[in-house]
């Protein structure tokens, strides 16, 4: 009768756990992001498809408050001479244009619904060293991101960033 009672105890205490909301429920942008789109868009709402119609990339929060990102044009052009320190002008300019990669830390600020990526490297150079403030929307599988002030583009235009949640 007691090894029945123990039993018994033991299990209600498991049900809260079987009941528990995913990680990511608790700290909506941690995780691992698939990207879908990234965008420039102009002043008259037209939208520029910056790394081609299929982009390939991820972006990664950890709970130590750490981030990676990586964008790519799945249509960049291979090195003919399978060297990259042999590249030609157009190779290094496709390799350029057609990549975004940069990490560091990040702060999200969930009153404002903005998250601050506190940039330590990146491809794009003028960006180390900066506090990028980004506004964002996110649900349980889709994050997107503006970009005030995107590496392309002139006055007026903006980035817009969109991930599905990798599982």
């Amino acid at each position: 009768m007691m090894l029945g009672k123990t039993l018994i105890r033991a299990l209600t205490c498991l049900v809260p756990l079987a009941l528990t909301l995913p990680a990511y429920a608790a700290v909506p942008l941690q995780g691992t992001w698939t990207l879908t789109a990234s965008d420039n868009i102009n002043p008259d709402g037209t939208r520029i498809h910056l790394y081609g119609d299929d982009p390939q990339g991820t972006l990664n929060f950890d709970a130590t408050g750490h981030y990676s990102l990586q964008i790519m044009s799945k249509m960049r052009p291979r090195f003919a001479a399978n060297d990259k320190s042999k590249g030609t002008p157009e190779e290094y300019r496709a390799t350029v244009v057609g990549t975004q990669c940069h990490f560091g830390t990040y702060t999200v600020n969930e009153k404002d619904h903005t998250i601050t990526l506190h940039v330590e490297h990146a491809t794009y150079a003028n960006w180390e060293g900066a506090n990028l403030t980004w506004p964002y929307t996110v649900d349980a599988e889709h994050a997107t991101f503006t970009v005030p002030h995107p590496t392309i583009g002139g006055p007026g235009v903006y980035g817009e960033i969109a991930y599905v949640r990798t599982h």
